[in-house]
This record gives C-alpha cells, sequence and structure tokens, in this order.
C-alpha cells in the first residue's frame, strides 16, 4: 500500500512545487549577490600585487561603484566585486636600501573614497537600511574619508617569532605625498589572523591600520597629488619596505 507522501510525487504540479521550495534557497542568494561582498586575504596574497598600483582616476572619485535609490532604500552596484575593488586599491612592497630583498605576501590597501562607501555593506548592510539612515552613514562615511588617510597594512608572518606589527617603538612608518612626509596620527592592529592559501594551508597575518592627516596647514595633502608612499623601517633593519600608490590627477567627486 502506497502512502500519501508517495503518490503525492507523480503529480506534475506537487513534483514542480517541491524542487521550487528546494531552489529558493538558492535563489535567494542569488539574487542577494552571494559572494559579491566577500574578501578572502589569503587569496589577494598569492595575487600578483604590483609593488605600484596604478589607478586610472583619483581616489577622490567614485568609479567602481553605482549608488542609486529604490522604494525607501539604497541600492549599490559594484563594477565587479568587492574583493576585486580592495585589489584595485591594494599593492605589496619592495625593499628600499641595501637590505636583502624579501619575497612577502604582505600587502597594503588604501581606502579610496570608492572602497570606503562600498564597505558600508559588508560592515552595515547599508542596503537593507531606510535611505535616510543609509545616507546618514555614507555622509559619516564621507566625512571621515576627507579627515584623514587610511592604509590597512595585511603582514603576513612568514616564521617563527615575528609579530606583524608595523607601529610602536618596533617600527618607524610614514607616508610620503610630494616633498613632504607625514607620521601616523594614530595606529591600531589586530590579533594575528589565519588566512587559507593555495594547497589548503593557512598562513598566520596581522591587519595594521595606519591613519594620517589628510588637512595639514589648512592644505589638503591628497587634492593635487599624484601619489603617494608608504614606507615602513623596522628596528635593526639595514632596509625599509615600501608601498606605493600613483593615479590621474583628474578628479570627479
Amino acid at each position: 500500500m502506497r502512502s500519501n507522501s508517495g503518490a503525492a510525487f507523480h503529480s506534475p504540479s506537487a513534483l514542480l512545487g517541491v524542487i521550487f521550495v528546494l531552489l529558493m534557497p538558492l535563489l535567494v542568494v542569488g539574487c542577494g549577490g552571494g559572494d559579491t561582498y566577500s574578501v578572502n586575504e589569503g587569496q589577494i596574497a598569492e595575487r600578483f600585487l604590483p609593488t605600484e598600483r596604478s589607478v586610472d582616476h583619483h581616489p577622490d572619485s567614485v568609479r567602481a561603484l553605482t549608488i542609486t535609490e529604490k522604494e525607501g532604500k539604497v541600492q549599490y552596484q559594484l563594477q565587479r566585486n568587492y574583493q576585486s575593488l580592495v585589489e584595485k586599491w591594494s599593492c605589496r612592497f619592495q625593499n628600499v636600501g641595501p637590505g636583502r630583498n624579501v619575497r612577502s605576501r604582505t600587502y597594503a590597501t588604501f581606502w579610496s573614497l570608492e572602497l570606503s562607501l562600498a564597505s558600508l555593506q559588508p560592515e552595515m548592510g547599508i542596503q537593507s537600511l531606510r535611505a535616510e539612515k543609509a545616507r546618514e552613514l555614507m555622509e559619516k562615511r564621507r566625512k571621515g574619508y576627507f579627515d584623514t588617510i587610511q592604509v590597512d597594512v595585511y603582514w603576513f608572518v612568514e616564521r617563527r617569532g615575528q609579530s606583524g606589527i608595523i607601529s610602536g617603538p618596533s617600527a618607524r612608518t610614514e607616508l610620503i605625498v610630494g616633498d613632504n612626509t607625514y607620521r601616523p596620527l594614530r595606529t591600531d592592529h589586530g590579533p594575528l589572523r589565519e588566512a587559507y592559501v593555495s594547497g589548503g594551508g593557512t598562513i598566520l597575518y596581522r591587519r595594521n591600520t595606519l591613519h594620517f592627516p589628510r588637512t595639514v596647514e589648512e592644505t589638503d595633502i591628497l587634492k593635487d597629488a599624484s601619489g603617494m608612499q608608504l614606507e615602513v623601517r623596522r628596528t635593526g633593519s639595514s632596509s625599509k619596505e615600501q608601498f606605493a600608490w600613483r593615479w590621474e590627477t583628474e578628479q570627479s567627486v
């Protein structure tokens, strides 16, 4: 004797209904963007990042992100995905000076305006908020962006005993814009974390967050600049590590 549930699957309409229910979670994930805003630090570290990142527009411009409003909420549309935007403003270091050239996964990310605004989605889910609240958060983020220059350095620990901390007494960190050099206003670093790399392995890294002044003596130091360099000199090292960014000077804020 067949059970009622067994007979139900012989009905085409019922079978389609079951398939629809099973596919619904996948459809929702697809419509929501899936991994659009996920970032894999280990994957970025293994990419071929240049020692001097060159971008075709000023960091104050927003080119890879389109922001619109619909039905009382803001909508983000990325040119590709969030990780590609992070890579767009990231570079690896090169050794400057007489010291031995060291190969490393370490990289730095400069928080341009478009990256700063885009990060509101993975951080706060801005697209799910009311438009009024979303606009408030975007304005606050813009204000913070024009207040300080933020660079995050993801320092990968290549051997046992390394801390990955590049602020404080063990290292001197400077930002060079044109002929001027600036020290950070504040620094912070997170705990050692694991990143997955090719082959199924893991490696440790530490995120160092550096904030430099954007305005010095009432002058916006990036307004007419065409690039900048971040230099890190660690205690006991004869060389220093340098990260560099270049961009077109035409702005479109």
